[in-house]
């Protein structure tokens, strides 16, 4: 998020992690297809991070999809595991969850398993090696790109066209890509 005042700000590569909650809601809301769904939201650690992933993801939330319990995962998967596992107990109709990275969906992933809760559809943020492979096996319905390599490149590229005196944006954003089965080829390369 930009905030309004940028002048004192020399350059800045930034992600829209509200964006990035809203592509993964309106996932759930084209895959729920109209018919009413329970979601459930493991989030990061309170804060400004997740709190504008989850404020992105639950505001554009079609009103069929129902948000039945939001749980800190601390961004630990241990966390996470624990809060999928007391999460499909007491929600045992649940449809999906949003999760704030990878590393906690895959942990979430096996806790839901676990429960013989397999229909659950996890959508997360990253983009990286290992969330793309559980896409391609679908063990993750979605994620949304966040390549720290886009963001460095970037960064670099604006930097030397500004000390340069070129043309470049100061405030620039990474573009965010939803990657399914069906676009895995279009996820941009995470880090080398």
């Amino acid at each position: 998020m930009v905030p309004d005042d940028t002048s004192d700000i020399l350059g800045a590569v930034v992600v829209d992690l509200e964006q990035a909650g809203r592509l993964d809601a309106d996932w759930v809301g084209k895959d729920a297809g109209g018919r009413r769904a329970e979601v459930g939201v493991i989030a990061g650690a309170p804060g400004a991070a997740s709190d504008l992933l989850v404020s992105g993801f639950t505001s554009a939330l079609p009103a069929n999809a129902e948000v039945v319990a939001t749980r800190p995962g601390m961004f630990d998967p241990v966390t996470a595991r624990e809060v999928a596992k007391s999460m499909v107990r007491e929600h045992p109709g649940l449809d999906y969850a949003f999760v704030a990275n990878e590393e906690m969906a895959l942990a979430a992933r096996s806790s839901f398993d676990a429960a013989g809760a397999r229909g659950v559809r996890i959508v997360t943020v990253n983009g990286t090696d290992k969330g793309l492979a559980a896409i391609k096996q679908g063990t993750l319905s979605a994620t949304v790109t966040n390549s720290p390599l886009v963001n460095g490149t970037m960064a670099v590229r604006n930097t030397l066209a500004l000390l340069a005196g070129k043309q470049a944006d100061r405030i620039d954003s990474v573009p965010l890509v939803l990657v399914t089965k069906g676009n895995l080829d279009q996820a941009p390369q995470y880090c080398p």
